[in-house]
């Protein structure tokens, strides 16, 4: 069995569905990992969550040589990737900015779906948009939308590789976490730690947002001060007492 279809793996998943990009990133920011937040890449359906395991494409600028014939598409590098995808996974494919064509469209974001994937970035650009809005279990992420086919400007190179996707590098097996905001990649080596650490943050603030619409001035309460934190670990305490005991 693969971690990513360990009990453990989803639990962690979850986990860490429990925060924010915005707090991912923070928790990352601290650790000293400054460049994991994907800049640039917007999301297909509004509302979309999820976290999975990256399983990384690198394509690039077209070259006849690289071109595969029609009948040997499926020897592809993308295709390849997507047939590798276990349950929990999360496809991230490096274009290099490129949004001259599409990449991934709905037939293929289905296959991804189908296989058990979580989520789909692409730094650069996917077809068939109000298809892959409709599937509303693999949400994506995107620099753009173009209606032709990634052969029109690009080939597939490579894929299980370290790439590069909206400014952030990215690892075979780096933990995607994205929401309405975007996409964060955390080192798998750190994700049980960013879990922990990020968890805690957003019951705080969870805390501290309810200390604000009950009326408490935000100089009294943000950042906390040691009566806030004091209040906030009884309060904690009385919301989840089976986690406290």
């Amino acid at each position: 069995m693969t971690l990513s279809n360990s009990s453990d793996d989803a639990a962690l998943r979850e986990r860490l569905l429990s925060m924010t990009s915005a707090t991912a990133t923070n928790m990352l920011n601290l650790r000293g990992y400054q460049h994991q937040f994907m800049t640039g890449a917007l999301p297909i359906q509004t509302g979309g969550r999820a976290c999975g395991r990256a399983v990384t494409v690198r394509l690039g600028p077209a070259r006849p040589d690289l071109t595969l014939p029609q009948e040997a598409r499926h020897q592809e590098p993308l295709w390849l990737a997507i047939e590798s995808i276990e349950p929990g996974d999360f496809l991230v494919v490096d274009c290099g900015g490129d949004v001259q064509a599409g990449t991934t469209g709905d037939i293929l974001a289905a296959r991804v779906k189908r296989r058990g994937g979580v989520g789909i970035v692409v730094d650069g650009a996917l077809r068939d948009a109000a298809q892959i809005r409709d599937l509303v279990e693999l949400p994506c992420w995107s620099r753009g939308v173009h209606g032709s086919g990634f052969t029109a400007a690009m080939v597939c190179l490579d894929w299980g590789l370290v790439v590069r996707c909206c400014g952030v590098t990215v690892l075979s097996g780096d933990y995607i976490l994205a929401d309405d905001d975007g996409l964060v990649a955390i080192p798998a080596a750190l994700a049980a730690e960013v879990a922990a650490d990020g968890g805690e943050t957003e019951l705080k603030e969870t805390f501290i947002r309810g200390l604000v619409q009950q009326g408490v001035p935000i100089a009294e309460c943000y950042p906390p001060t040691d009566e806030v934190l004091q209040q906030f670990h009884t309060w904690k305490h009385e919301q989840r007492p089976e986690r406290n005991r």
